[in-house]
């Protein structure tokens, strides 16, 4: 089944889209019209006239309150409810809005010389890139007798995504020498940190709720259940290319590949028995990536000289949201009338793409930009 948008459905308007200015019309009108039945006069009202300014008053805070109706409606429907309003939805299907955590890297710690005896690291040791934000292990290992490191998952104490800012070999600073240990490093990219659950995402995840209740294994169901995982997943891939077998490939915000700690935390995670079909065999994944080069040359209208300095601080921009928009969706082709319309809708006259080419990529896919060459070709007459 392919679920329609929860946006697509239709709006509605609790107080039938009355408008102020329509509340106030009414309200003149029925001053006139009662004016004219008590006193047989008609009369007009001009716009300094204190009873106009009265009944412009008047409908000014009556029309607060039909706002709060036309709110108190819709605070009751999936399309609009925000905030509480919206948690409170969520629990009729058993959904939460999900909490910030902090990311997770893969620490190794090492000795230059191997030791005889096993060496431990304790649980709770800590590691810092040097900025006062530590990531600890969660759990007791060791070094074998006779090797010279062990790898150990270390959770970041510090909460939200701008924790997945450090990379591969950032984190080499111990908070306490750990005996015999020489040195600790990172050997994978900080990942899975996450802020608190948006309204957009937390609606999305209630509309999918319902594919979660079957025991089928479909495909909406695993796509809630990997949502439900991390709400900052961008886009979610699942097929099924032969009975039994469920790959799933994910990407994450603003188009980032998972790693493979990311990898296995989500792949355990949709093991667990009230998640996973029971004969399913469930593969998560990175996407295939298709890289693409950026070679392009764009012109400004001689008109638009005075402000042709923002111009190309807005074709810049326009150029980066192209990228986005290309690498956040897995299947995407590669497209370069997209990216022509978001230049010239940036302010540029006219727009030459040398590369990238019109490709169609893979279902499982996703295009990743690589080289770039921007080149500004001047003003030129309208």
């Amino acid at each position: 089944m392919s679920l329609k948008s929860v946006m697509e459905y239709p709006d509605i308007s609790f107080i039938d889209n009355l408008t102020q200015e329509d509340l106030l019309d009414k309200m003149i009108a029925w001053f006139l019209e009662k004016r004219k039945e008590l006193t047989g006069k008609d009369i007009s009202l001009g716009y300094a006239d204190d009873r106009r300014l009265i009944l412009q008053t008047g409908a000014y805070y009556i029309y607060q309150a039909f706002m709060m109706t036309d709110n108190a409606g819709k605070m009751g429907l999936l399309k609009y409810a925000t905030g509480d309003y919206l948690e409170e939805l969520g629990a009729l299907k058993g959904v939460s809005r999900l909490q910030e955590r902090g990311s997770t890297v893969t620490l190794r710690y090492s000795m230059e010389t191997a030791r005889e005896s096993a060496t431990s690291v304790p649980a709770g040791s800590r590691a810092t890139a040097g900025d006062g934000v530590f990531f600890a292990t969660d759990e007791y290992v060791e070094i074998p007798a006779g090797s010279l490191y062990v790898d150990v998952t270390a959770y970041c104490e510090k909460t939200g995504k701008d924790t997945n800012v450090y990379a591969v070999g950032e984190i080499t600073k111990m908070e306490v020498q750990v005996p015999f240990i020489d040195a600790v490093t990172n050997i994978t990219k900080a990942q899975n940190g996450r802020d608190v659950e948006s309204d957009d995402d937390l609606r999305e995840r209630i509309y999918l709720a319902p594919e979660a209740f079957t025991a089928a294994g479909s495909k909406g169901a695993y796509e809630y259940h990997v949502r439900t995982y991390d709400s900052s997943i961008e886009d979610v891939y699942i097929v099924s290319p032969e009975p039994r077998i469920v790959d799933i490939r994910v990407i994450l915000e603003g188009g980032e590949l998972p790693e493979e700690e990311y990898i296995q935390g989500l792949t355990e995670y949709l093991q667990r028995d009230d998640i996973k079909m029971l004969t399913d065999e469930v593969h998560v994944m990175a996407p295939e990536v298709v890289n693409y080069d950026l070679d392009v040359k764009y012109y400004i209208n001689e008109s638009d000289r005075a402000s042709a300095e923002t111009i190309k601080q807005q074709v810049n921009k326009a150029i980066n949201q192209y990228i986005l928009w290309q690498g956040t969706k897995i299947g995407r082709d590669i497209n370069p009338d997209i990216l022509i319309r978001f230049m010239t809708e940036a302010g540029a006259k006219r727009v030459e793409v040398t590369a990238p080419v019109f490709t169609k990529i893979p279902s499982g896919s996703v295009s990743v930009a690589g080289a770039e060459t921007i080149t500004y070709g001047g003003l030129e007459d309208d």
